[in-house]
């Protein structure tokens, strides 16, 4: 594709998200200054990882490889910690968690053979736990209040159920509704469909099991934190 069917493709898109984000501003709904600023980072940082792809995938040590899945799940507990009042807490709760819930079902996978021990299939499966688990665990932040955090795990029970309402929606409707990338690409890449369908459906339930436990983790870590520590 030449460079200036990219830009206009690009544009095309993007003034679909100007115009959500020019209705929120309209609306007073505080989000469009989020919604410029990731368009403008999102970009970047696809070029960003485009230029360090091919190094990461030739990584050998499989701590090298834990780092770089942490620095994700660093980043993200950064982002899923916005939604919460004491940032600071929140922000080492959900990095905790986010860690914990890669480390419960990537070894597993990989143990049981459902994915192959390299950089190559491990640091993206790392980043997609990460990303989808920082979703749910935002989504309970923003329905904690700080009575929540301080009562039993029986009182949030209504912001994890919200928190996991999005993964498990996805799994209901895969294969009716929703085609989802991995199915769709490997078929393009001229897999069969039993194989596509077979690493789809091993992605969706790492999806939703590793959402649930970062939130559970994180929960704890941060009701821990706030019982605990005090902030100088």
């Amino acid at each position: 594709m030449a460079t200036m069917d990219i830009i206009t493709t690009l544009m095309a898109a993007w003034m679909l998200l100007a115009g959500v984000s020019f209705w929120s501003y309209r609306q007073e709904l505080g989000l469009s200054k989020a919604m410029l600023i990731a368009s403008v980072r999102a970009p970047l940082q696809l070029l960003l990882l485009a230029f360090v792809l091919h190094w990461l995938f030739d990584i050998q040590s499989h701590w090298a490889e834990a780092g770089i899945i942490a620095l994700f799940c660093i980043f993200a507990g950064q982002t899923a910690a916005s939604h919460h009042s004491n940032f600071r807490h929140a922000w080492i709760a959900s990095s905790v968690g986010l860690m914990v819930a890669c480390a419960i079902t990537l070894p597993w996978l990989v143990l049981t053979g459902a994915l192959d021990d390299n950089a190559r299939t491990l640091i993206p499966m790392g980043s997609m736990v990460a990303a989808n688990s920082m979703n749910a665990v935002a989504i309970m932040f923003d329905r904690l209040s700080p009575k929540d955090v301080g009562a039993a795990i029986v009182d949030v029970k209504e912001g994890l159920r919200t928190a996991m309402i999005s993964p498990i929606n996805t799994l209901k409707v895969v294969g009716i509704v929703h085609m989802p990338g991995i199915f769709v690409g490997m078929i393009l890449a001229g897999s069969t469909v039993f194989a596509a369908a077979t690493a789809q459906l091993v992605v969706l339930y790492m999806i939703v099991a590793s959402s649930f436990s970062a939130c559970v983790m994180s929960f704890f870590m941060i009701k821990y934190l706030q019982k605990n520590i005090v902030d100088e």
